[in-house]
């Protein structure tokens, strides 16, 4: 069982919009602070110096856009507190490996997340 799902580019972007506005992100209502989150790790995929013909392949697969690239989504918690009063179950997620960024989603969209990722295992 992997411990990560894998998601698109624009559907955690619009995972993240969608939890900020039902105020689990309560850090920030800007959503570009997403976009620059989304398109670093982009970027930090495509800045292997050693394996440049792969990089290559992830511009070309992506036309060179962090929107539709993959991205390796870890579940860190369900979690069950917003501005911490109880609420609804969410998931707080990160990218694999940028372990400092972290943000809660709706849960319907992680669970959409892992049937997508169940249809590539």
């Amino acid at each position: 069982m992997n411990n990560f799902v894998v998601a698109s580019g624009a559907q955690i972007y619009d995972a993240l919009v969608e939890g900020a506005k039902r105020k689990y992100n309560r850090s920030t209502d800007d959503y570009s602070v997403y976009e620059k989150v989304l398109n670093d790790f982009y970027q930090y995929m495509i800045s292997d110096k050693n394996n440049k013909a792969a990089c290559e392949r992830i511009r070309k697969r992506t036309n060179n856009n962090w929107r539709n690239a993959n991205y390796p989504v870890t579940l860190l918690m369900f979690h069950k507190h917003r501005a911490m009063q109880l609420c609804e179950t969410h998931a707080r997620i990160c990218l694999l490996g940028f372990y400092d960024k972290i943000f809660d989603i709706p849960l319907e969209y992680y669970e959409l997340f892992e049937k997508q990722s169940r249809k590539f295992a």
